[in-house]
């Protein structure tokens, strides 16, 4: 990085924290944040929010409500592996590992009768949990990770 970058680092960090900090404004302004929804909405959540949006705090905010809305309907603070111990002693889901760039890597087995047998709900629940902890595992610059569907008998 040169000087110049260097200088404008700062200042760039700054309008960063500003633009974070009036996302989570608005989202207060809605409705008070939980203690597990103000953990959730960190910097680094805020920021992938303004990125996806073009920086526009409004909309970053509107999506990253929505998110919180989405999370609370499927019940991610409530999620337990008891709730899924079938599956996850089938192999139906797991984590199993992190590739050379340090993300997460989750496997999901469905075969084509599952949904006969299951609730789309249950399915639902069970990706956001595996999900859940494969994020938990995460390094804190890693951003993203892979999932793999196998369909295979």
């Amino acid at each position: 990085m040169g000087k110049k970058e260097q200088q404008h680092q700062p200042q760039k960090d700054h309008k960063d924290n500003d633009r974070g900090e009036a996302v989570l404004e608005l989202l207060r302004k809605h409705a008070p944040l939980t203690v597990k929804q103000e953990k959730f909405c960190n910097n680094a959540c805020v920021e992938r929010f303004l990125r996806a949006k073009g920086d526009n705090v409004k909309k970053a905010a509107k999506h990253l409500r929505a998110c919180l809305s989405w999370r609370e309907s499927i019940g991610t603070e409530n999620l337990i592996a008891d709730e899924f111990s079938a599956e996850l002693a089938e192999g139906v889901a797991y984590v199993a590992g992190h590739d050379e760039e340090s993300r997460p890597v989750m496997i999901f087995r469905i075969k084509q009768d599952y949904q006969k047998f299951h609730s789309q709900k249950l399915f639902t629940r069970l990706l956001v949990f595996t999900l859940e902890v494969a994020i938990g595992t995460m390094p804190k610059n890693t951003e993203q990770f892979v999932l793999l569907f196998d369909a295979s008998k």
